[in-house]
């Protein structure tokens, strides 16, 4: 009787450590799944100044902090207009990540030279700043002007 409880109370300790460790794996899988979701137009009045090879850049900044892009997607600016989505997997450092900022602002950059820094002649368009974790629809970002 004293072996059949000692493997009953194993039994379920094991199932206790399961069905914890499976709870952690969902809420992980959870806090990261969460994403934000754009569509990118260009204003028409500049789609004279675009090649539909040039590079779309589609990225998060954090609002106080590095400039450096919480998550980021690369594109074809021919693909325009687009939908896409940002998450914190997208992160080019672990730390510079959007889990990690909870104020942001999205941007979207036709690159004339290809580079990811913003060149002189860019068209882009951004938001002002956003809660991300409470947004729920689409965000619309146009891209409107010429970077200077």
């Amino acid at each position: 009787m004293n072996i059949t409880m000692t493997t009953m109370t194993k039994s379920i300790f094991f199932s206790l450590i399961l069905s914890l460790a499976l709870s952690a794996v969902a809420l992980a899988d959870s806090q990261t799944a969460q994403s934000i979701k754009i569509s990118v137009s260009l204003d028409p009045a500049l789609q004279d100044k675009v090649n539909p090879d040039q590079t779309l850049f589609v990225y998060a900044q954090a609002v106080q902090g590095p400039r450096m892009p919480l998550a980021i997607v690369k594109l074809k600016a021919g693909d325009l207009p687009l939908e896409t989505q940002l998450d914190a997997s997208m992160a080019m450092m672990p730390q510079m990540s959007l889990s990690n900022f909870s104020q942001i602002i999205l941007l979207a950059r036709i690159s004339v030279s290809g580079n990811a820094i913003p060149q002189p002649g860019d068209l882009i368009g951004q938001t002002g700043p956003l809660e991300w974790q409470k947004l729920d629809k689409t965000v619309l970002l146009s891209i409107n002007k010429q970077w200077q």
